[in-house]
């Protein structure tokens, strides 16, 4: 695939807004909104995704004049909450960027100023910054990633390791110079706001939940726009008690169908010769989560929706089956 560079000019990095989606985790929320609120952000966008918790009293109860508070009569996932949110910014607010993270992540102290004492070639349409977990260990799942099949030597290089994983090498958080990554989870990334308001668009929101952030910076890569990983702009993510399928099976149906998606878009048409390695890793997903029961209908389910690539099956739909299989199999 090639890229060309996109004639745009450098913009200012001085006008920020935030977006955050949350549904459901005011504690969190609230310590998230003080570490944000502490940063010189031009706007922070809240995005209220139907909370039962006290979240829109709360927030209600806040005065300062950067917050804006979208409060949703409908959980929309975070990919419908993130993009109402970045809507919301790159129409509603005076930004040149947008960054966006999750209600239990925030930048770390010089995050922001960090950023923008950044010197940006003019294709560069996105950043992805470094996400740690609160006691300093890399966060995986916030890790950006390179495609192994642009070229044909880092596909076989894939194969060999027989790994479904993209990541860049962890020895590039402890570099100085920034790196071109192809794709990044939505946890500190920062997208141009003009590109949020003319070709990129927005998240597809049929996805509700996972691989909205990765497809959606992989279509940014894929319009010719460059993203760069920036080592020392970095966030904290505290998602180690909030990532679980114990209690919200359904979340397993858009973890597999979105995977098999993302892996179609970015391996093209060596997507055949994906599905060993495929399989495998969704096999994974049902071992590691085997305390929860009959969920392999679930499963197979996602695996169908996700080879047709199927987005129309929507949320009350897999909420209902995931709970008409527990019933049945009780």
């Amino acid at each position: 695939m090639s890229f060309e560079t996109p004639p745009i000019p450098l913009q200012n990095l001085s006008k920020i807004a935030a977006v955050i989606v949350t549904c459901n985790r005011l504690t969190m929320l609230k310590t998230v909104l003080k570490h944000t609120l502490t940063q010189n952000f031009t706007a922070i966008v809240v995005v209220n995704n139907a909370s039962q918790d006290g979240t829109k009293e709360w927030l209600e109860t806040l005065t300062d004049t950067r917050l804006h508070c979208l409060h949703e009569t409908v959980n929309s996932g975070g990919a419908g909450g993130f993009a109402h949110g970045m809507d919301y910014a790159a129409h509603k607010t005076e930004c040149e960027w947008i960054v966006c993270f999750d209600d239990d992540a925030w930048p770390q102290t010089n995050a922001l100023s960090n950023f923008q004492s950044l010197t940006l070639p003019s294709n560069v349409g996105g950043v992805a910054a470094a996400v740690y977990f609160p006691n300093g260990a890399m966060c995986g799942m916030n890790r950006p990633g390179i495609n192994p099949f642009k070229k044909v030597h880092t596909i076989f290089r894939f194969f060999r390791k027989a790994k479904m994983t993209f990541g860049i090498d962890i020895n590039s958080y402890e570099q100085n110079e920034p790196l071109s990554v192809d794709y990044s989870s939505f946890v500190g990334f920062f997208v141009r706001s003009e590109l949020v308001r003319g070709p990129l668009g927005l998240p597809q929101t049929d996805l509700f939940i996972y691989a909205d952030d990765t497809l959606y910076t992989w279509k940014l890569r894929c319009l010719g726009w460059e993203i760069l990983f920036v080592p020392n702009v970095r966030f904290y993510h505290d998602c180690s008690n909030t990532v679980s399928f114990t209690h919200n099976q359904w979340k397993i149906y858009y973890l597999v169908r979105n995977r098999i998606i993302f892996y179609h878009k970015i391996s093209g048409r060596i997507f055949p010769l994906l599905l060993p390695l495929l399989i495998i890793s969704i096999l994974k997903i049902y071992w590691e989560n085997r305390i929860i029961p009959f969920i392999h209908e679930l499963i197979l389910m996602a695996i169908k929706d996700g080879f047709r690539l199927n987005t129309a099956r929507n949320h009350q739909d897999v909420i209902a089956i995931t709970q008409s299989i527990n019933v049945h199999d009780a």
